[in-house]
């Protein structure tokens, strides 16, 4: 009797080690090459709270595959630096009571397109003839980042709960609406997969390096600021004030701490903690875009062709007016301060699908997506 009381001791002490943490709060972290990080490290990046952990995710790394260790970075592979869920991670600890942790699981390729996470599109693209660099990192995953994620996510759920997602990815082909599209039809395959509600596991987005550092990729910014449109449980934090590196796209040490600090923000805000914005200026872009657009109108006194009646709630500085493609068609801009309407010409304007960009005079931008 007395050993198999012991023997059961034993069993009972060995499912409560592996039991669920209900305070061990888990983030994904998905994207291209600023999710992965390009910033050298500092001395201070290594100094990380023991509440602060990460997934191991790669093969290519010097910790073992599937095992959680102390988030010192860097976090996505052996020969990667300083990214945006270094910080994520920092300012959620410092946020939340002390009774919680954090952990992170990072899958992220440089370059890649959102085609490699899509549950459809995932094989064709991983199986193109992509460059050495490109597969190298794809095969740290072995062959098939979209399976690890899923893969390791699923052992994580063991250990804690999944609370939300944080994405970085859109440089390579955020121009048009089947990037949110893609992007929504990834969030829901991973919510039906690791059972999880929406209400529950929000979907934070961050946009590139932007028009004041004339970012390589600025013209993503529009359609990755229309996923809240597409997906309710989800935010867009913005790089305003984030600087880059010399290539104008990846962000520096700076950048990447704001940048990570803006994901923490809107991550809180969805959790119902209102936490103070030290970065200065983050804009989190809500459903909402702020202003309507009625559609072709009329001919006018001193235009040939139909124009579109643009209407902000706002007074705005400037209207931008982007291609299909992501490319400026056109831009305007007033002297008056107070105007919050404007009548677009359309005429030489052939394509069917626009985003109409209202810069307004708090600093503030909305966007919207309109087909002709």
């Amino acid at each position: 009797m007395k050993k198999i009381l012991t023997t059961l001791a034993l069993v009972c002490a060995t499912l409560s080690s592996q039991a669920q943490d209900p305070n061990f709060y888990i983030y994904l972290a998905i994207g291209q090459s600023n999710m992965v990080g390009q910033a050298p490290l500092t001395a201070e990046d290594s100094i990380v709270s023991e509440r602060f952990l990460n997934l191991t995710a790669s093969d290519c790394d010097t910790h073992p595959t599937g095992k959680w260790r102390k988030a010192v970075p860097p976090l996505a592979r052996q020969w990667t630096k300083l990214g945006p869920t270094d910080y994520f991670g920092r300012t959620m600890l410092e946020n939340l009571p002390k009774d919680k942790k954090v952990g992170t699981l990072l899958v992220a390729v440089d370059g890649c397109a959102i085609d490699m996470f899509h549950p459809q599109l995932t094989d064709p693209w991983v199986g193109k003839n992509l460059p050495d660099w490109q597969r190298n990192e794809i095969n740290c995953y072995a062959g098939k980042p979209l399976e690890r994620l899923v893969t390791l996510a699923k052992q994580a759920q063991k250990d804690g709960v999944i609370k939300g997602i944080i994405l970085h990815q859109g440089e390579t082909d955020a121009y048009n609406e089947t990037w949110p599209q893609k992007v929504k039809e990834l969030y829901e395959y991973l919510l039906k997969e690791l059972n999880l509600k929406a209400e529950d596991c929000p979907i934070i987005a961050g946009e590139p390096v932007g028009d004041e550092y004339n970012g390589v990729c600025k013209h993503s910014i529009p359609t990755i600021q229309t996923l809240p449109q597409w997906i309710p449980t989800s935010a867009v934090v913005s790089s305003k004030g984030c600087p880059p590196l010399n290539d104008n796209l990846h962000f520096n040490h700076e950048g990447y701490v704001k940048l990570g600090k803006r994901y923490a923000y809107a991550m809180l805000k969805f959790m119902g903690i209102n936490a103070k914005d030290e970065t200065q200026g983050s804009q989190i872009v809500s459903q909402d875009a702020g202003f309507e657009v009625s559609g072709l109108l009329m001919d006018t006194p001193n235009h040939n062709g139909d124009v579109l009646l643009i209407k902000s709630e706002k007074p705005y500085k400037q209207i931008e007016v982007v291609s299909y493609s992501g490319q400026t068609i056109c831009t305007y801009n007033t002297k008056n301060k107070e105007a919050k309407s404007f009548m677009l010409p359309m005429k030489g304007i052939s394509d069917k699908t626009l985003v109409i960009v209202v810069h307004a005079t708090d600093g503030t931008s909305t966007t919207k997506q309109i087909k002709l």
